[in-house]
Order: structure tokens, then sequence, then C-alpha cells
């Protein structure tokens, strides 16, 4: 029992050195990225942080999981450092960074070791990595479901591309083709649909020697603006960096509310309607404007977003910028249609952003943060709202009462009598004051008169 025992102690203590090997603590020489041997993903925590807790286990998980990738498992303490914390901008716990090759990258997705090690893998990639075969596209394609293909552009446009490309490198990748082999320029034909079991040279096509092209949901797409206008370029690879159609969560929804497309929601599983879905994401250019298609099964995700409670079953068509969303939940009603009287205005809207929306939003996290907690703890509650309402109605009724009281009325009439007769009082002291002032003035005025008598007659002097 004892050899037993002894053997599960010494496999729980290497299993400790393991883990504590393949996270390393930070300290106070930490800071500067160009010290840093590789990229550093980072955990900034503080020690009373319950949420920083429940990572560590994940965090050493993740540390055993990247032994064989070029990239350091690290924390730090934000409370200790916070040369650290303020120089990446930590405002809270726990926040997650990249931190290498000379960029900075932030974590938002789940905190999953797959999902971390997914993001630390692909944001510590090269920028603008060369694709000369077929065979090197089709590896790319199996780490990434969208991808960016840059075939003859100039150096103006290069530079523009290694502008973005740090900013999107952990959500999509942008190649440079370096054998022209691999895309076919066809004036006449529109690109068409990949077959992922061809060498893809067919199905690759572009409508000029030079110019970008991405791959996404089995279908090539191409930049049809202006190369030398970098704005437009930056703003086109970043709405067009994810799948169109997606299963939504916080870490999937949230960048979606920065592009200029539409968003059409569907909260529910029905199979029918999720296929619908995915075929109006292939079908693209069938409708009026550019949509993300996301499916959700949390109420939360999409109530929190539009300030309202959603059915199962139902259909938003959202427009980040203007914050207006319409809002579909007739069964029989196709999502398409749904989309197509959005598009035409024929559907009623809702949301904003002005005073009345922004009342409508106030008033719905009330009722859905506040009101639930007087009904799960009652007690915490009414310490924290009904006491201090309370003793504010109590200091109002006493000094209501202290006005209604006539003893006290005496005392305030003696008080305010005693008031008016020192300020009598002090009018008086200072007329009189006033009063002798005036006088010796006169009598100052009487001299000076004499005075001046005297020096013009002198024999008035000498009889006097």
């Amino acid at each position: 029992m004892e050899n037993r025992l002894l053997k599960y102690l010494l496999y729980l203590a290497s299993l400790l050195s393991l883990i504590s090997c393949t996270v390393v603590e930070l300290g106070t020489e930490f800071g500067d990225q160009s010290r840093l041997e590789q990229p550093h993903l980072v955990m900034f925590y503080a020690p009373w942080c319950g949420h920083c807790k429940s990572l560590h286990p994940v965090w050493y998980e993740l540390g055993n999981k990247l032994t064989r990738h070029p990239v350091t498992v690290a924390r730090i303490d934000a409370t200790l450092y916070r040369t650290a914390a303020e120089k990446y901008n930590v405002r809270g716990f726990p926040t997650i960074r990249l931190i290498g090759n000379d960029r900075t990258l932030e974590y938002v997705g789940d905190r999953t070791a797959a999902a971390l090690s997914e993001f630390a893998i692909k944001g510590s990639r090269p920028l603008l990595p060369s694709v000369g075969s077929a065979g090197k596209l089709r590896d790319i394609r199996k780490s990434d479901d969208v991808i960016f293909l840059s075939v003859g552009t100039s150096d103006d446009t290069r530079k523009c591309l290694s502008l973005v490309a740090p900013q999107t490198v952990h959500e999509t990748i942008i190649a440079e083709v370096t054998n022209d082999g691999i895309v076919m320029v066809d004036k006449d034909t529109r690109p068409t649909y990949i077959n992922e079991d061809t060498e893809m040279r067919p199905d690759l096509s572009i409508s000029k020697s030079s110019g970008i092209i991405v791959l996404k949901d089995n279908q090539v797409f191409e930049y049809t603006g202006n190369l030398a206008d970098c704005i437009n370029l930056v703003e086109w690879i970043k709405s067009e960096r994810f799948s169109t159609f997606q299963v939504g969560s916080y870490p999937v929804i949230h960048p979606l509310l920065f592009l200029k497309y539409k968003i059409v929601f569907y909260y529910g599983d029905d199979k029918g309607r999720v296929s619908e879905m995915k075929k109006l994401s292939s079908e693209r250019g069938s409708l009026a404007g550019d949509f993300y298609f996301i499916q959700i099964n949390k109420a939360e995700y999409i109530e929190n977003l539009i300030s309202a409670f959603a059915e199962v079953g139902s259909v938003i068509v959202y427009e980040p910028g203007t914050e207006v969303y319409s809002y579909s939940n007739d069964p029989k009603k196709s999502i398409k249609s749904s989309v197509e009287e959005h598009t035409s205005n024929k559907a009623p809207l809702y949301g904003g952003t002005g005073v009345w929306a922004g009342t409508k939003k106030v008033w719905y996290r009330l009722s859905s943060n506040v009101l639930p907690l007087f009904y799960d703890h009652p007690f915490i509650m009414g310490i924290v709202v009904v006491v201090p309402i309370g003793l504010l109605l109590l200091c109002c009724c006493d000094e209501q009462r202290s006005k209604d009281d006539p003893i006290r009325q005496v005392r305030s009439s003696e008080s305010h009598m005693d008031l008016l007769w020192d300020e009598d009082s002090n009018s008086k002291k200072k007329i009189t004051a006033e009063e002798e002032e005036c006088e010796d003035e006169e009598e100052d005025e009487d001299r000076e008169s004499e005075d001046d008598a005297e020096e013009k007659d002198p024999d008035l002097k000498k009889e006097e």
C-alpha cells in the first residue's frame, strides 16, 4: 500500500513539474517585443480574479499542447507588473494577447484549449506567404476556410496588403501567387465553383492579369475596385475575411458588427431553415446587398444585440451601421422572403440610434438583468436597493415632521428673531460708526478752514 501511494505521489510530482515547465511566469523583464525569441501567448491575470482561476487549468493544457510549435505560453500578474499591463492596454482580467513578430493580437474567442491553440498557431505564422503550386494551395485550404490570393500586383498593393495582413492573420491568410499557372486569366468567364478534387487551375479565374481574389464558401470572388485605393481594398478584405454562413456565438458575431454587410440571424435548429440559409449564402448576388447568415442556438446572443426578446424560429435582419432590424417569426415565410422584404423596405423596422430606441434599450436591460435578481436573491437586493430608499424616505419624513412641529416652529422663530436682533444691532452700530466718522470729518474741515484764514490775514491772529 505504501509503495503504491509513493508511486502515485511521484507520478503526481512529475506531472506537476511538466505542467509548470510548459507555462512561463513573466516578470519585470517582459515588455520589449524585440527581445522575444518567439511569439508569446500571454495571459494577464489578477490573483483575486475568479475567471482567471478557472482559466489556469486550460492554460496549462494549452502549454502542453503547444510544446511542438514555436509559441511560448506565458502568464503575468498584472497587479504586480502594471507597467507591462499598461503597455499592452489591459483593461480587464483575464486579458489574452499574442505578442511577437512585430505584432500584437487580442484574443476574444472561446476560452478552450482547442480555440486558443488555433489562435496562437495562426497568429504566429508568416505574413504574405508565397504559393507556387496547386499542392501548396490545397495545404493552405486545409487550415483556412477563407483565403486571399494576390496575383501579379504592384509594390504599392503589396505594401497595402502588408498593412492589413498582421490584423487578420489569425482569422484568414493573404498569400501571393508566384506561379501564374495556378490562376487562369479569362476576361469572359466569371469565377466558377471550386471542385476540391481537381487541380484547381480550371476553376480559379480572374478577369485581368493582376488582381486579388478570395476563396470562400466553395466560390471565388474578385476584388473589382481600384488596387491603388488602399482604404477600400483594406475594407473589402476585412469585410470578406469570414465565411458567409456560420453558427453564431459571441466571438463570431462581435467582429461582424463592425462591417458594412447586413446580418441575417436565424434563432433555432430546424434543418430545413438551416439548409435554406446555407443555400442563400452560396447564391451570392441573388439578393440585393451583401449579407452574412448566422444560425444561433441561444437567445441571449441576439437579444442583447436588438434589446428585445426573440422567439424560437424567428428571423432577424440586422444592419450594424444603423442598428435597425426587421423581425419575423412566421414559420411559413421563407428566409429569402424576409430578407427581400427588408431590402425593399416592406417589412416594419425596429431599433435605431434615436432617443426612443435608447430608452427601450435601457428598459430591456433593466427588465432582463436587474429584475431577475430580485426573484433569485430577494434578500440581497432588498439590502442593496430597498434599504437606501427607506433611509431616504425617513430623512424626507423627518424634515416634513420638523416643519409641522409647533415647538420646533417656536424655536425656529426665536432663532429667527435673535438673528434679526443681531442684524439690527449690527446695523445700528454701523450707523453710529458712520455718524462719528462724519463728525470727525467736519471738525477736520473746520480746522483746515481756520488755518487757511490765519495764513491769509496775519493781523487776525494778532487780534486773537
